[in-house]
């Protein structure tokens, strides 16, 4: 269905079809309430809606949350303090582990095998269908509820473990969150793209008597452009890759290209009869790797890259051949390795500094900043200034405030709990220790991490298993 590209931007860089790269790509649809993803061993992130999702990525929901994630032909929701992880997504099979808690899928009628493994034994998906499955643990069993469809277990599940469909509240919830209708538009122009059937509710398709039939969207200013308004995530193994903020912004941000069409954008798809190619993001950047582009004043150097053009790739001629190249957007490197919000942190740059800029042919060698680094130098001054105070049960609750700040799992604490402290510090008059004893105590408002990977105490492959409910080969 996704083939892989030829050019995948790993760091800015060329991947090319010889290197590890996914071939079938899902992504992020429904985000309620604190969710976090880890994309191919990187660390525990809070997930984006739009952010891609390939085999090796987790998922996991704290106790008041919920997700929803789009596969090729599936779709899949972690309920409230869950825990899943792609195991395989391929043209052949999609195999999940549910690692905790439970999970609803519904497979339509294009859908391959879906296979998913639980603590202690595993589930076959063998017919398009809405299931209900939660994994168990040790005091409770594993259940699986088929609303419709047929499901096999295996692994040490048996007939016992299957049980009759009952609604509640959160199979209501996934059960009716069916995928966007898609128009007869992107059935014919964007088939087997994940993300596509959203283009419907942001823009309409017209004919271009050079590019075909093509997908204007609609409602943006007009200083919008292309790669502009989201973030970009380092994630393994692609590297950097965008993810856009717009509802429809998933399928033209990975397929296809960009064009300028009488002065407005409008997205080109892939060719119909092809098999759509994925990329983390269809761009050049411009300056030098690996530090970027400099930039006049203080403000150090920036990032800076502009959307690619249809029939365009990087290194195809020369540097003035890139239609697109003056409509670039440029941020501080530092809110470009932190994945911060592009949109407010734009550098206002002549255009001639776009056009004079080399385009880099290789990585761009920009590396992720590390968070917890980030995080632990800015606490410094106030943890000295707390610790040098007299013994009170403030100091006691400035320093929980401040630990806060260090990215590690920590329990959820109340709003009742952090009133006192904030009550306490704006009593205090202003201050510049004020301030960041105000930041650190604000810090318990971050949403609340779910609990740690319990990944590496119950195992969850159990294809063996799979294999033997139903009767084939691996």
């Amino acid at each position: 269905m996704l083939g892989l590209g030829v050019y995948l931007a790993l760091a800015g860089g060329p991947v090319w079809a010889g290197d590890v790269a996914p071939t079938e790509i899902g992504r992020v649809g429904t985000v309620a309430g604190p969710v976090q993803i880890a994309a191919g061993g990187a660390e525990w992130s809070d997930a984006l809606v739009n952010e891609p999702a390939a085999a090796g990525t987790g998922l996991r929901s704290a106790t008041d949350a919920e997700t929803g994630l789009s596969l090729p032909g599936a779709r899949l929701a972690l309920a409230a303090a869950g825990e899943l992880k792609i195991l395989r997504l391929d043209r052949d099979v999609v195999q999940i582990a549910v690692i905790k808690g439970r999970i609803g899928v519904h497979l339509d009628a294009t859908a391959r095998i879906a296979e998913l493994d639980l603590p202690r034994g595993g589930v076959w998906l063998a017919a398009p269908g809405d299931y209900d499955i939660a994994a168990g643990d040790a005091q409770t069993p594993a259940r699986v509820e088929v609303f419709a469809g047929k499901a096999l277990v295996g692994g040490g599940l048996g007939a016992e473990n299957l049980v009759a469909a009952a609604s509640d509240t959160f199979s209501d919830w996934w059960r009716s969150q069916s995928a966007d209708a898609e128009s007869a538009a992107v059935r014919r122009l964007a088939p087997d793209i994940v993300g596509a059937a959203a283009l419907d509710g942001g823009g309409s398709w017209k004919a271009d008597p050079t590019y075909g039939e093509v997908w204007y969207p609609q409602g943006l200013s007009e200083d919008w452009a292309p790669y502009r308004d989201g973030v970009w995530r380092f994630l393994p193994p692609s590297g950097w890759t965008w993810v856009d903020n717009a509802a429809w912004g998933f399928a033209p941000s990975h397929y296809g290209r960009w064009a300028r069409i009488d002065n407005h954008w409008a997205w080109v798809p892939p060719p119909p009869r092809s098999e759509p190619e994925y990329s983390p993001a269809a761009v050049a950047f411009l300056g030098t790797a690996p530090i970027g582009l400099s930039c006049p004043g203080n403000m150090g150097p920036a990032v800076a890259w502009f959307p690619l053009a249809p029939g365009e790739t990087i290194g195809d001629g020369n540097d003035e051949n890139y239609r697109n190249r003056r409509f670039a957007s440029a941020v501080p490197r530092a809110v470009f390795a932190a994945g911060r919000a592009v949109a407010p942190s734009l550098v206002d740059l002549p255009e001639q500094r776009f056009a004079d800029a080399p385009v880099i042919l290789g990585p761009l060698g920009i590396p992720p900043a590390k968070a917890e680094l980030v995080a632990s130098s800015a606490k410094k001054p106030a943890i000295i200034a707390v610790a040098a105070m007299a013994g009170s049960a403030l100091k006691k609750r400035l320093v929980v405030a401040l630990a806060a700040v260090t990215p590690k799992p920590k329990p959820v604490v109340s709003l009742a709990a952090r009133k006192p402290v904030l009550a306490r510090l704006h009593a205090a008059g202003p201050s510049p220790l004020r301030k960041r004893l105000t930041m650190a105590a604000a810090a318990l408002v971050v949403r609340p991490r779910a609990a740690p990977s319990t990944s590496a105490i119950h195992p969850t492959h159990n294809r063996q298993h799979l294999a033997a409910a139903r009767g084939g080969a691996l």
